[in-house]
């Protein structure tokens, strides 16, 4: 039997397989302290990694408590912009 990996959303805070979660990395903006929130469907971006479920719901929620910062420990006072995960999750519907 094979073992899938757990990860928790970062917005609704539930524990679900690794495949049903999108995967996203903090990548720079080219700002001093900006910071792009990007998709990583093929789980393979350098950088620390923080899980979110690809339903806007979700996406909304983690934005709104400001969980990107924080799950991927980004330096305090960091602008985060999600618009790649937004447009990706748009595409997807």
């Amino acid at each position: 039997m094979h073992h899938t990996p757990v990860r928790t959303c970062v917005g609704c805070r539930r524990k679900d397989d690794q495949t049903a979660l999108l995967r996203v990395v903090a990548v720079p903006d080219g700002s001093a302290t900006g910071w792009l929130i990007v998709p990583d469907r093929r789980r393979r971006r350098q950088g620390r990694g923080a899980s979110v479920h690809p339903a806007p719901e979700c996406l909304q929620t983690a934005i709104a408590r400001r969980a990107f910062g924080r799950a991927l420990r980004l330096p305090a006072g960091s602008q985060v912009d999600t618009a790649p995960v937004q447009e990706w999750l748009q595409q997807q519907t």
